[in-house]
């Protein structure tokens, strides 16, 4: 109620409501009496604001408001149902569907409770706002029941119950859920992406292997597969046509394993048609072509082809048919004599595949022009008259001959005739009207319906002459199965011309043609005929031809002659010389000669040794039917032995051996040439006579020798008439090579030489000079010097040998190629002898004894440092090494201490001691490393000490701070520090001081020469405040920043010098600047003063500032303002104002 009524009772209330979303309110009721209403008829899920207003009988009071939109709902209804999904051994996954009402306000989330069997009490699980829920943490075989409750603002929804669930772990059989892949192919288009998604059932969980084909699948960026907890997803992006084919796939788990096939078939547009073109027909007018289908048909039946044509000549294609169903295509409408070029294209339902393109082709008709006929043949002459006979060309184009044309001309002119009126159908032509004498050619052309063909070759020149007598009949000499030899008289009358030649002919009986036999001009009246056929019968007759050119009439034809061997065995026959041995000189000529006779005529062969000979520049041999000759030239030793000549025909074989002897300078000496008896001087050589003498007896030997170190040789004896000789006067050391070489009285015989050098030595001299180096109880240590001489040659080793005192034997202790040995085995106490011998090839030195016997037992030395510098410097971040040699015995122990302590061992910083050097390692050194190390050595008999300076060259440390202020004015500020406590191993070079005005970020160099520690910075603003930084700088570069508090240039004192400001201008400036628009002004002056001058430009009351159109310039001591393209209201008074601690100076320029 409201706490004032107003002085009168309430009567009643008035309740209103409003949508959120609107702002006027409508009225529920007026007459509600009570102090709560129920309002029905809202809109489920809108928000709405509600009032109420009191009434009395003086009215209608002010509104109560919600604060808040109020939204109409209730509790929504339950889910539909409650599914279990999975039960494993200690968890149930519940899954439900949304509530079909929500009860008008948002589902805020879903409560699960469950119920054990046996109890009645329903726990709760928890609160999620997700469709699903995993119960975990459940007691195994235990049944539960599950139930679900939807939330929103409302409140609860009745509770939905899942059916009773037993607690164990579920097993299954795998199994792969294809109803969503029809017929287990998936078919797709090349380039779309693929995503095969599959249901895999099964528990425990399966494990899921894909293949493409009968390879496990390879996965890639592109093609991979991924398996979910409920789902196996095969995805292929953008796919090509090799991704068809089929992919099985394989689920297992300990229940068993399932396989499964899914086929993919991925279609595109076709390949290209298989080519080449052919083309099937050529015309005038049109072409037929054909083509095979593509390999490639995209995944789809072709369903039809793309023809298009363009001429050669030009870019363009044209398209002919795009319809074309078969692979053959008839184009039609051609321009006769056009080139033109084709290409197809195959088509699916996917689209139009790339081309193949056909050679070019001229449409004309299907036949060309016949090729030119054979060569024409005289076949018959008088002085007015030549008869010609040729044969037809080897193709006509395609078209039958029509006939053909004879052309004559001159042998002396270049004019062609054509002598035949009309088309020869024939191809023998009689051409007349000749003159006597006179040498002519002929040649043909051949016609078809595509026109003449290219002429003949021109017939060969022959004279209008009258005709010569026919030659004898051909008579056989020799017939064999495969060649007849014919023999014929001259002509009697040969037409008043010499015979230049005969052309044989033969004929096959019975009915054969005639031939020509011969190929090449047969100029004697004798002709072998080769490559007949055994057992054939045969006809010959021959034709002479004299210088005229005439051509007589075949002569009379052979008896028939049948070709078969006529069986007689080869025997060979020699001049009465060759049955001795053939001697000659060498250089000299030896020529051997055969008669051979049998039948068929037999084939022949010389052989020397095993070896057949062939015919070479340098010997010659020459086979005719029934002679040989061989021919030797220069001949040499080599030349000389047995020659043996082999005849065989089918009748048998028959030899004949030629001796020849060839007399000539001996061989080399039978080696190997032995070298023995090696002094430093001398040595001696011996070899075996020459296995060739050279057809002479051996008179003497010739021996020479080489310096391995020349190319020239030497002789040592040119007259040794034995296989031996001692070599004297050698030189010691050298190396030599030796040769010997037998003489007859032919000359001086190829040489035998050593096969290895021969170096001439000794015995080397005694080593030099034995020093004791160390003793010890056990061993001794000794060093020598090497030989003066090796005996000319290397000395290979040293004999060390020792002898104990009271013993007259001396014994090998040691066998060493150095000079230097430590013997050990010693017995304490004991006196030994040592002596040294050197050894060479040659054999042993005499041997070179120490001076003095040495006694086995420890020697005392007290420590004692070998060094030969103290200070040591090394580059900041490279590598030190010390090394400190010295001496001690017995070994002393090593101390290392670095500024009075005892140096820690790093992995950077060791020092490492062996028995007479102690080492210092210290790596990638910085200036921690710089100081003194101390070095002490301690053994029984004292110690020693001494001092190393490490120095580290690095760049400086920074300036020693703070810095100092000095001095302040208006205009300078004086600064001081002191110098680096580390200077980096070198003196500091120089300083370099930076300032910086605190309102910038910017640092500017006062000076980078500063030699002292202290620096006047000059020409500063007054009144700002200034930063100083500064560096030292040595040789090995600069140091880090020393950094001053910030300092103003702070009021002026007494030694402050001031000046005020002054402007100083051109005199043009005093009269008044006239520009024309468009034009550019400019204004200059120099300023001067103590401080340094503030400058502002002014134009009246307004101060200026760079525009686009305007700059300012100003430095300390200068100042300038340009106006560019100058307009109206650039006109008027320009003032420029200097101003410092001084009086003001203040110019005016009036530009118009």
């Amino acid at each position: 109620m409201p706490l004032i009524d107003g002085g009168s009772r309430i009567t009643n209330y008035i309740v209103e409501k409003r949508e959120s979303t609107r702002k006027a309110y409508s009225t529920v009721t007026t007459n509600c009496q009570k102090c709560s209403f129920r309002i029905p008829n809202l809109a489920e899920g809108c928000e709405y604001y509600f009032r109420v207003l009191a009434e009395n009988e003086f009215g209608i009071g002010e509104p109560a408001e919600t604060a808040e939109p109020v939204r109409a709902s209730e509790a929504p209804s339950p889910p539909e149902s409650l599914n279990i999904m999975d039960v494993t051994r200690n968890s149930v996954s519940l899954a439900w569907p949304k509530p079909e009402h929500d009860g008008g306000s948002k589902i805020t989330g879903y409560v699960i409770e469950a119920q054990r069997k046996g109890t009645n009490q329903w726990a709760h699980i928890t609160t999620v706002k997700t469709l699903d829920c995993v119960v975990k943490n459940l007691t195994e075989n235990e049944e539960y029941t599950f139930q679900v409750m939807a939330v929103n603002s409302a409140g609860r929804s009745a509770p939905r119950e899942s059916r009773p669930v037993i607690i164990k772990e579920q097993m299954m059989l795998p199994e792969f859920d294809l109803r969503g892949i029809y017929q287990k192919t998936v078919i797709a288009k090349a380039g779309d992406n693929i995503k095969i998604e599959i249901p895999v059932l099964g528990r425990p969980r399966p494990t899921v292997t894909w293949k493409k084909e009968d390879q496990i699948l390879k996965q890639t960026q592109r093609v991979n597969y991924e398996n979910t907890a409920t789902a196996t997803i095969l995805t292929i992006n953008e796919c090509i046509r090799n991704d068809s084919g089929q992919y099985p796939l394989t689920a297992k788990n300990i229940v068993g394993e399932v396989s499964e096939v899914i086929t993919v078939q991925v279609h595109d547009i076709p390949g290209p048609p298989t080519g080449p073109i052919k083309f099937d027909e050529i015309s005038s007018d049109f072409v037929t072509f054909s083509w095979q289908p593509p390999l490639n048909d995209g995944g789809v039946p072709i369903s039809n082809y793309v023809v298009e044509i363009r001429q050669t000549d030009s870019t363009t294609w044209t398209e002919l048919a795009t319809t074309v169903i078969r692979t053959i295509f008839k184009a039609t409408r051609l321009s006769t004599g056009v080139e033109y070029q084709f290409r197809v294209k195959a088509q699916n339902r996917y689209g139009i595949g790339p081309a193949i393109t056909s050679e070019s082709v001229v449409a004309n008709y299907p036949f060309k022009v016949p090729g030119p006929p054979g060569t024409p043949q005289v076949i018959a002459v008088t002085k007015e008259t030549m008869t010609i006979s040729w044969n037809e060309p080897v193709t006509d184009g395609g078209s039958p001959i029509l006939g053909y044309h004879v052309e004559r001309k001159e042998r002396n002119s270049i004019l062609w005739q054509t002598v035949s009126k009309m088309l020869v159908s024939g191809n023998i032509f009689k051409s007349t009207g000749l003159t006597d004498g006179i040498a002519y050619e002929f040649r043909v052309i051949a016609e078809n319906l595509a026109g003449k063909s290219k002429p003949s070759k021109p017939s060969e020149p022959v004279f209008a002459l009258d005709p010569i007598d026919p030659p004898g009949k051909p008579i056989p000499l020799n017939i064999t199965r495969h060649a007849v030899t014919l023999k014929w008289t001259k002509p009697e009358y040969n037409g008043g011309f010499k015979i230049t030649g005969y052309t044989v002919e033969k004929r096959d009986l019975p009915n054969g043609r005639w031939l020509k036999a011969n190929f090449s001009n047969i100029l004697e009246t004798e002709f072998t005929v080769s490559g007949l056929t055994e057992d054939a019968a045969y006809e010959f007759r021959v034709i002479a031809r004299n210088a005229g050119g005439a051509v007589s009439q075949p002569s009379e034809p052979s008896d028939a002659i049948t070709c078969k061997d006529d069986i007689e065995a080869p025997k060979i026959r020699v001049d009465a010389k060759y049955k001795d041995t053939l001697v000659l000189k060498a250089g000299e000529v030896f020529r051997l000669e055969a008669d051979v006779s049998g039948r068929p005529p037999p084939s022949m062969t010389w052989t020397k040794g095993e070896k057949e000979l062939e015919d070479t520049a340098k010997l010659e041999i020459k086979i005719a039917d029934f002679s040989t000759v061989l021919i030797n030239k220069d001949s040499s030793r080599r030349d000389g032995g047995a020659y043996t000549l082999t005849a065989t025909n089918p009748g048998g074989f028959a030899k004949h051996i030629f001796n020849v002897k060839v007399l000539d300078r001996p061989g080399p000496p039978e080696g190997p040439l032995a070298v023995s008896e090696v002094t430093a001087e001398k040595c001696v050589l011996s070899w075996l006579p020459p296995l060739d003498d050279g057809g002479a007896k051996i008179d003497h030997y010739v021996v020479e020798k080489r310096e391995t170190s020349r190319l020239a040789w030497t002789a040592v004896a040119t007259e040794v008439p034995l296989t031996k000789l001692k070599v004297t006067k050698l030189l010691k050391g050298n190396e030599y090579v030796f040769r010997v070489m037998a003489v007859n009285k032919y000359g001086v015989g190829l040489p035998v030489e050593t096969s290895e050098s021969v170096k001439v030595s000794e015995r080397p001299l005694p080593p030099g000079k034995i020093t004791l180096l160390d003793v010890t109880r056990n061993s001794v240590s000794l060093s020598w010097e090497k030989p003066e001489h090796d005996g000319g040659s290397r000395i290979l080793g040293y004999i060390v040998e020792m002898q104990s005192k009271g013993s007259e034997k001396w014994s090998t202790c040691a066998t060493v190629k150095v000079t230097e040995a430590t013997i050990t085995g010693l017995i304490q106490g004991e006196e030994y002898t040592f002596r040294v011998s050197a050894q060479n090839e040659k054999g042993i030195s005499d041997p070179r004894q120490l001076g003095i016997p040495v006694v086995a037992k420890d020697l005392v030395i007290p420590p004692a440092f070998k060094l030969l510098f103290t200070t040591f410097s090394v580059l900041a971040g490279e590598d030190l090494k010390v090394d400190v040699p010295f001496v001690g015995r017995p070994k002393p122990a090593v101390f290392w201490h670095k500024d009075n302590v005892a140096l820690k061992q790093t992995t950077r910083v060791n020092a490492e001691s062996s028995e007479n050097i102690t080492v210092l390692t210290i790596k990638e050194a910085c200036k921690e490393d710089v100081g003194a190390y101390l070095v002490k050595l301690t053994n029984s008999a004292g110690e020693a000490t001494e001092t190393l300076n490490i120095v580290v060259l690095d760049k400086p440390g920074p300036p020693t701070g703070p810095v100092k202020v000095d001095e302040v004015t208006a205009d300078s500020i004086t600064i001081s520090w002191e110098p680096p406590k580390y200077d980096g191993g070198s003196s500091i070079n120089n300083y370099i001081v930076e300032k910086r005005d605190t309102s910038t970020t910017t640092w500017q160099i006062v000076s980078a020469t500063v030699a002292r520690t202290t620096i006047k910075a000059c020409r500063l603003k007054t009144g700002c405040e200034y930063q100083f930084r500064i560096t030292a700088e040595n040789r090995y570069g600069k140091s880090t920043y020393l950094t001053s508090e910030p300092i103003s240039s702070g009021a002026i004192t007494a030694r402050d010098e001031v000046e005020p400001p002054h402007i100083s201008m051109d005199p043009k400036y005093k009269d008044t600047i006239v520009v024309h628009a468009g034009e550019s002004f400019k204004l200059e002056a120099d300023v001067h003063g103590k401080p340094i001058p503030s400058i502002q430009w002014l134009k009246g009351d307004r101060e200026l500032t760079n525009t686009a159109r305007m700059e300012i310039k100003s430095t300390d001591f200068a100042t300038s303002l340009s106006v560019k393209e100058a307009i109206r209201v650039d006109s008027g008074q320009y003032i420029l104002l200097a101003k410092n601690v001084g009086p003001v100076e203040i110019t005016g320029v009036t530009a118009e």
